[in-house]
């Protein structure tokens, strides 16, 4: 299918046509991609030349994301996407499936989404934007694995509470060093320790990594971090 992303010019909607996925899924289980949402300015109407490529976390929607980015950004673009593995008796929707797929096959479906992904994004409504990848726990993985796969084609990233699944971390070479935001919560133990340390090595191998852990919060995020997401966002270099 494609997608179309919406904008607003003078009070009015302005949509888009982007050459969105025609497919998300990569394995068997889940189905395609349900509603991409977005908003994208003209121009010479946008408030910054950002364009923030948002994925939520395990059981939740694209809306989670927009909720997140109106508290950083509210002015902002941006592209939020939902997984491809709708759950069906709980609802929402999920990138892999963390307890029935090994590693492999997560840092593999994480990779073909993010191909994809890099594909939808070259596009004349986005050329000369800066991208973001904004992601949170599954979410913030796949951004992490977007971003290793494709470090030259976004500004930065910002992982919130992201897990980590790499069966061999790996990453294309950059021309630069990417800036990526790190946040975990203290009492944050849906994420395992090791899976925290190894993607603090893995992003360390070819990103500037600036990290923040935030006393007293479990796998969330809060209004502490949002306010040093925020000024993180500020600091990103054009490229």
């Amino acid at each position: 299918m494609d997608g179309i992303v919406g904008g607003r010019c003078g009070g009015k909607r302005v949509d888009m046509r982007l050459n969105m996925l025609t497919r998300l899924t990569m394995e068997s289980a889940g189905s395609p991609a349900e509603p991409i949402t977005g908003q994208i300015l003209p121009p010479d109407t946008a408030t910054s030349d950002i364009v923030y490529v948002m994925f939520h976390g395990y059981g939740n929607d694209e809306h989670e994301m927009v909720r997140i980015i109106d508290a950083v950004d509210p002015s902002s673009d941006y592209i939020s996407v939902q997984g491809p593995i709708h759950r069906q008796y709980l609802g929402g929707h999920a990138w892999y499936d963390s307890a029935g797929w090994d590693n492999a096959r997560i840092q593999s479906q994480c990779s073909a989404i993010g191909d994809q992904i890099v594909s939808m994004l070259d596009s004349s409504a986005l050329k000369g934007r800066r991208k973001v990848l904004v992601g949170f726990s599954q979410g913030g993985y796949l951004s992490y694995r977007i971003l290793a796969d494709h470090p030259d084609t976004f500004a930065g990233a910002v992982l919130l509470a992201p897990s980590f699944h790499d069966e061999q971390p790996r990453f294309a070479e950059p021309t630069r060093r990417p800036k990526v935001f790190l946040g975990y919560g203290s009492l944050d133990r849906q994420i395992p320790e090791e899976q925290k340390t190894s993607i603090r090595t893995a992003l360390a191998a070819f990103a500037t990594v600036e990290e923040r852990a935030y006393l007293g919060m479990r796998h969330d995020v809060c209004d502490a971090e949002l306010t040093d997401v925020h000024r993180f966002l500020q600091s990103l270099p054009r490229i």
